[in-house]
């Protein structure tokens, strides 16, 4: 039972992962092909999605891209919102270091000199003063404290006059500005709850004034029921009046129905000579329909015929379609079987078909792979939206192609990240090596591409490269636009040796190391710290062995 609600809600998590992960991917295309004040909004989105996901420093990324371009339009309130994140990220990086932390101070202090929002100037008080207390400064802890007062609308603290001068004395003066504001704002609300008070009383009057009226109303309508029933007993006489009238009618109205049936008779003496007559005629007419009859028959059957005729020529030239149409159904369905298995692995596929779902996967021993490219955002700004998407699938599509050669499973996109891994459905005991020699010819395409686009001076794609080996969790989830994807340690790994990596270059763990250091060349690079993991040793792979086939 125990293991059973582990699974459910390891289930759970995944699935609300994946939801998570599909939104920042969507948000990443979106912001690829936006501008201006559609931009920062979009940029400040997607920092919060990161900051949700624990990636801090994507997250800081994004708040500096919205940062730069709100400022760079002159959008205030745009601008505090970017601080805001910006701070947020930092605040999280930190990990205690004091430079970091008083970067992320200043982010919130700015933010506040920008902002007109009465609930982000509070929450970036209460930031301001969790650091404060954290770099051990009291007088900045007890001005944060005067100022979080005045925005709540309460009595601030009295603070030394010592401690009132210079650039906290400014941020006082229109502390109490506000708050003088906000006690005016009050006492209006008071008077107007006086005066509502007074039109309910008014109200109320009327409303009794009305119920007097209704009684007043009342009476009446009982008055005229009464007079209703006067004059009901003087109309019972009339009506008797008039049924002795209509008594002598219907006496007078009997003679004439007497007189009525002799008529009658009369009528029914001739109505029975016709009726032979008209028997006679009948048998005439029965001999001449028999006649018609045989000629109706003998039509029929001519129809028939030919109604045989036309159906045959009509099914043969129906069986002609359906054949066609049954070569267009396999078209179609080889067609989508293609798309299927560009969509999923073949196994998965096949899984899907069968029984309408895929289990997940776990895998001891995986390879996982992550490319990103530098300063995506400044080229974004120096291409159209359409030359932006054309170059990123202009090297996504040779992406596809050197890991197809080397027999990897491309994951998916994450905005201008790529994602592939080795070991998986299938196992696969040379992974290692053939994700490295994967990298390392995606950095040889890159070369070769920015070469002819600095002769073009057009902007360059210089890529970063992570790579990690672990174990991990792999499989479809959801009922809904199926996406093969993967889980564990292992991808938060490969992502940090992207984020560490030097562009031109390819980062392997130590991990990968100790399974590739008899094929190829590395160079020892350090520690770096991972998410759950601690730290993790790093290497460059400078190049294959000269023995290696």
């Amino acid at each position: 039972m125990k293991s059973t609600f582990l699974l459910l809600t390891m289930l759970f998590v995944g699935s609300l992962c994946f939801a998570q992960k599909e939104k920042i991917a969507e948000s990443e295309s979106r912001l690829a092909t936006m501008e201006g004040a559609d931009f920062v909004s979009e940029a400040v989105l997607l920092s919060d999605l990161y900051l949700n996901e624990s990636m801090f420093d994507m997250a800081n990324r994004r708040a500096e891209d919205a940062y730069e371009k709100a400022k760079s339009i002159g959008h205030k309130n745009l601008i505090a919102s970017a601080l805001n994140r910006r701070g947020k990220a930092l605040e999280k990086m930190a990990n205690g270091k004091k430079s970091i932390l008083n970067k992320a101070y200043k982010s919130f202090e700015e933010s506040n000199d920008y902002t007109v929002d009465p609930i982000e100037r509070i929450e970036n008080l209460q930031h301001m003063k969790s650091l404060a207390e954290m770099l051990k400064r009291p007088k900045d802890v007890e001005q944060v404290n005067y100022l979080l007062a005045v925005a709540r609308g309460e009595n601030p603290p009295v603070l030394p006059e010592s401690e009132s001068t210079g650039l906290f004395n400014s941020k006082k003066k229109r502390a109490l500005e506000q708050y003088r504001k906000l006690q005016a704002e009050k006492l209006n609300i008071v008077q107007e709850k006086e005066n509502l008070a007074e039109e309910l009383s008014e109200l109320t009057e009327e409303q009794q004034a009305m119920r007097d009226q209704q009684e007043t109303l009342i009476d009446l309508l009982a008055m005229k029921e009464k007079a209703i029933v006067n004059m009901s007993e003087e109309q019972i006489k009339q009506e008797l009046m008039l049924s002795e009238q209509e008594r002598l009618l219907d006496s007078l109205t009997f003679t004439n129905i007497l007189d009525s049936l002799e008529l009658s008779q009369q009528k029914m003496q001739l109505e029975q000579q016709q009726s032979a007559l008209r028997e006679q005629e009948a048998e005439l007419a029965l001999q001449k329909t028999h006649r018609n009859l045989l000629l109706a028959v003998a039509g029929i059957f001519v129809v028939i015929a030919g109604g045989l005729l036309h159906r045959f020529y009509t099914i043969k030239g129906h069986n002609l379609v359906l054949e066609e149409k049954n070569k267009i159904i396999q078209a179609e369905r080889e067609r989508s079987e293609k798309l299927l298995l560009n969509i999923l692995p073949k196994a998965v596929a096949d899984e899907l078909k069968l029984s309408g779902g895929a289990e997940t996967q776990h895998y001891d021993n995986a390879t996982v792979m992550f490319v990103d490219f530098k300063g995506f955002s400044k080229i974004s700004k120096q291409l159209t939206p359409r030359e932006l998407v054309s170059d990123l699938d202009h090297a996504f599509k040779n992406f596809d192609k050197i890991i197809e050669k080397y027999g990897l499973e491309k994951i998916k996109t994450i905005g201008d990240a790529y994602m592939c891994a080795g070991g998986l459905p299938s196992e696969d005991k040379s992974h290692p090596i053939n994700v490295i020699k994967a990298a390392l010819e995606i950095q040889v395409f890159l070369d070769q591409w920015n070469s002819s686009k600095a002769k073009k001076n057009e902007p360059i794609f210089e890529a970063r490269i992570g790579i990690h080996t672990g174990p991990l969790v792999a499989g479809v989830v959801g009922s809904k636009k199926f996406a093969y994807d993967i889980w564990g340690d292992t991808v938060n790994v490969a992502s940090r040796m992207e984020t560490s990596c030097e562009v031109g270059k390819v980062n392997i763990s130590d991990s990968t190391y100790e399974r590739v250091k008899d094929y190829f060349v590395c160079e020892y690079r350090g520690k770096v710290p991972a998410k759950n993991v601690g730290e993790v040793e790093m290497y460059y792979v400078d190049s294959m062995n000269a023995g290696l086939n």
